[in-house]
């Protein structure tokens, strides 16, 4: 019973692990999409709407990953 336990635990953490590094390239990704697209628009300008709904998406998954990261300093 207790290995179960453990290989759950253990299973849990690489999950957790597994997530924080998508996210995080999921964000670096994006960020670096919108760095390409800035460097492309002929005024230097994106729409503001363009703006907010990019930095809006990031920080809703900065936060998820916040709490991911909580998440696994609980677990250890």
């Amino acid at each position: 019973m207790a290995n179960r336990k453990q290989h759950r635990a253990i299973a849990e953490r690489r999950h957790i692990q597994t997530e924080i590094n998508r996210r995080l390239s999921r964000a670096f990704r994006v960020a670096k999409i919108m760095h390409i697209n800035m460097l492309h628009e002929r005024s230097c300008e994106l729409s503001n709407l363009y703006s907010s709904a990019v930095f809006s998406y990031l920080a809703d998954d900065l936060r998820e990953l916040q709490q991911l990261i909580q998440q696994q300093n609980k677990l250890h």
